[in-house]
């Protein structure tokens, strides 16, 4: 297993994390999935198909969405490019599930660390104030 990765110059970790970060994020595999025009051509025997968003112009991946293939229950639009929406998203959750947990724990350890930034210096201050009022005088 390790000669494979190191054949492979990889880390250790998830590939739908890499592939999904190293690509370029949800709103890559979103343009990705859009990006197709319909023209198709033959090379060396394989067919590529024309995509915009992929560097070149041209993608050996059939277009993976035809937009309108399921029925949200909430009533969501069912187009091409909500549903590539939210492959997009899925990919990212399923990439990073506890992203939101981390960012919110990220969040509440800045709100504590300013808030104690604040009460040391309110106490710094009222704790040399007598000391600074001797010295001036």
């Amino acid at each position: 297993m390790a000669k494979a990765r190191a054949g492979f110059h990889g880390p250790y970790g998830s590939g739908i994390n890499q592939l999904v970060k190293g690509m370029g994020g949800a709103e890559y595999i979103a343009s990705l999935l859009t990006g197709y025009t319909g023209n198709e051509k033959e090379e060396a025997g394989v067919t590529l198909y024309e995509n915009t968003a992929f560097p070149g112009g041209w993608i050996s991946m059939a277009p993976p969405l035809a937009g309108e293939d399921v029925e949200f229950d909430d009533g969501h639009s069912n187009e091409l490019h909500h549903e590539a929406q939210d492959v997009a998203a899925f990919l990212m959750w399923a990439a990073e599930p506890k992203m939101m947990a981390r960012q919110h724990s990220g969040f509440l350890g800045v709100l504590f660390l300013a808030v104690l930034s604040v009460l040391l210096y309110l106490t710094n201050k009222r704790i040399w104030a007598p000391i600074k009022k001797a010295a001036k005088s």
